[in-house]
């Protein structure tokens, strides 16, 4: 599977944990909702922060609580303000199919670490979780897993609402939570994360259906999962423009946004929206154009230093090996034929 290296998740998560740390004080929480809101200083101006921020955030909060089910309890008490217009929207859909429906074409407004995918199995549906990125703290998927159970109960009034579901890590010491909020089997270290739930439950209305509210509000998230496609488009012209820039050896934001015709810190924030910084596609494009000048035997190491706008072979050579893991010299050996 090829992951992502870039995504972005609402900022309304984020406010949820905090939330929860102060609907639930202890000895810890004060201290971590303190630290958790210095995080966000460079990421006040934004509606999104970086998935893999998040990610580090939750096991921030669970290693400092020590409570390993924390996903689980945070999951019951998120409420539409930390969904946005996407809980809006799914609150007056006619039912959990089209509830479902929303979840794979928009859940990305919510969140990037993950795509959704519905699939029929027999008399069951399966609800699957399907990771964007590497590496992400195992307390995302629970939080967004448990997240649809708690909101389907929520808003068709049937609290009886039980599934399966399976998870792609391994097993905790104590299983018990897990399944007393889902209800039904669960099951560890399998090769997809999902819930399996009977086919009947799609029929199930929800209870705040407006057909008129419905129609303004998809159009308003439709809007929303338009907006997170160009960052694609940015990071693309932003890496043409490096390109022209690195054998100047003055590749840096400033002249990049100069070239752009917008102020840096505008730049800067743009980048920061979609999830990356400057330093990272600097870093990425650098090291993908290395790549293909090694591969060229007629080059010397020196010609692809400058090329890539380093002043001499050394620095290049530490670059090289921090994003590769491998000197340059031993990559072209590698790929030498």
């Amino acid at each position: 599977m090829e992951f992502a290296t870039t995504g972005s998740v609402r900022l309304g998560y984020v406010r949820a944990l905090l939330d929860y740390l102060d609907n639930h004080p202890n000895a810890t929480s004060a201290t971590l909702a303190s630290e958790l809101e210095q995080r966000l200083q460079d990421h006040s101006l934004n509606e999104r922060i970086p998935v893999p921020l998040w990610s580090e955030m939750m096991a921030k909060a669970i290693a400092c609580s020590g409570d390993e089910f924390l996903p689980l309890k945070l999951a019951r008490e998120i409420n539409p303000k930390h969904w946005g217009v996407f809980s809006y929207a799914a609150m007056t859909c006619k039912n959990l199919a089209e509830v479902a429906s929303m979840l794979v074409r928009y859940e990305t407004v919510i969140d990037e670490a993950n795509d959704t995918r519905m699939v029929l199995l027999e008399d069951r549906v399966g609800l699957q979780w399907i990771p964007r990125m590497e590496d992400l703290h195992p307390a995302l998927m629970q939080v967004s897993v448990a997240s649809w159970v708690v909101f389907a109960r929520r808003h068709t009034g049937r609290r009886d609402l039980v599934a399966d579901v399976d998870f792609s890590f391994d097993a905790p010491a104590d299983t018990r939570p897990f399944r007393e909020l889902f209800g039904g089997n669960v099951r560890f270290a399998q090769s997809t994360t999902q819930l399996l739930f009977p086919k009947e439950y799609l029929q199930i209305p929800i209870t705040y259906h407006d057909p008129e509210s419905h129609h303004i509000l998809v159009s308003q998230l439709m809007q929303q999962a338009a907006n997170l496609k160009q960052p694609g488009e940015l990071h693309s012209h932003i890496k043409r423009l490096i390109v022209e820039q690195l054998s100047s050896g003055r590749c840096t934001l400033e002249n990049v946004a100069a070239a752009m015709m917008i102020p840096a810190r505008t730049l800067q924030y743009q980048l920061e929206q979609s999830g990356t910084r400057f330093r990272e596609l600097l870093d990425a494009t650098r090291a993908e154009l290395a790549r293909h000048y090694l591969l060229d035997p007629d080059m010397s190491l020196v010609d692809v230093a400058f090329l890539l706008g380093f002043s001499e072979q050394s620095p290049f050579t530490k670059a090289f090996k921090r994003w590769t893991g491998e000197t340059p010299g031993e990559f072209r050996k590698r790929n030498s034929h």
